[in-house]
């Protein structure tokens, strides 16, 4: 039996082909999600292509934000700011048909095959989608995300980052992105898992594709226009492994703190425009 689970495809559409077409010839008795599917200029084709291919997904943050946006439930800020222009493309873009599908999709599910431990598949952790495990750095918080799943398995994404360890007698993975990976390596990555010799064997799996296309596709659908400096900083980071999002981010949030802003979460668009302007984007050396 085996499971090919993918991670934070972020609507890179070229980047999932690539994965997709990898899949065939491990043959996988499930195709499973853990969230993040939109964000991207391929957002929809993204969600019908996984629609058909009745892929097992979750929600992830990405995917809960828009939902909250396009139901009016976010904050206002969110439809002014223009550090949610992103969000805001994302939310003007996706179909009604798209809507009700990820409306559709709840933020757990359990990976069962005949004969196999089932994994719950989440897309943080069991109890925020919003939350991160890296083992390598707190256990604590893998610990306590094992101990709230009745399954001896736990599949998980959000960090961008591919890791797999056998913990108090459970396993716990993460595929690392389909869109961006963020440990340094350029291209999609996801895992292979294998039920052999009474438990999962997984295979972690980087897949190189063309990224002109998508980079193109970030020009000619006007995200990067409206996106800004987030969708700037996104594709990015899909160019070069490296988290230039969270980059920038942080140094909007010191420049705002300079500037004697406590909440640092939602920037005036005044500092805003000139952290996207003060910021050394050259030094990622892609983006000219």
């Amino acid at each position: 039996m085996k499971i090919a689970i993918l991670s934070d495809v972020h609507g890179n559409l070229p980047a999932l082909y690539a994965v997709l077409e990898d899949v065939e010839a491990f043959q996988p008795d499930i195709l499973a999600i853990a969230g993040d599917l939109t964000g991207g200029p391929y957002t929809n084709e993204v969600l019908e292509l996984l629609s058909e291919r009745k892929a097992v997904c979750t929600l992830g943050n990405s995917d809960l934000g828009l939902l909250r946006y396009l139901r009016e439930e976010g904050p206002q800020e969110w439809r002014t700011l223009k550090q949610f222009g992103m969000l805001r493309w994302n939310a003007q873009n996706l179909t009604q048909e798209n809507f009700q599908f990820l409306a559709s999709l709840p933020e757990q599910q359990v990976l069962a095959l005949p004969g196999c431990d089932p994994i719950c598949m989440v897309h943080g952790t069991p109890r925020d989608p919003f939350e991160s495990i890296y083992p390598e750095m707190d256990l604590s918080i893998l610990d306590q995300a094992l101990g709230m799943v009745a399954e001896p398995g736990l599949g998980c994404g959000h960090t961008h980052e591919p890791w797999q360890m056998w913990r108090n007698g459970k396993l716990a993975l993460n595929p690392g992105s389909v869109a961006g990976p963020l440990n340094g390596e350029v291209g999609a990555q996801y895992a292979q898992m294998e039920w052999r010799e009474g438990e999962w064997q997984v295979a972690h799996k980087l897949v190189q594709y063309d990224l002109a296309p998508l980079r193109e596709a970030f020009y000619e659908t006007g995200l990067l226009a409206q996106g800004g400096a987030i969708a700037r900083g996104f594709l990015l980071s899909i160019e070069t492994g490296q988290n230039v999002t969270l980059d920038f981010l942080n140094f909007a949030q010191q420049l705002a703190e300079q500037k004697g802003i406590k909440d640092c979460q939602m920037l005036p668009d005044e500092v805003w425009d000139l952290a996207d302007l003060d910021y050394a984007w050259g030094k990622w050396d892609v983006y000219r």
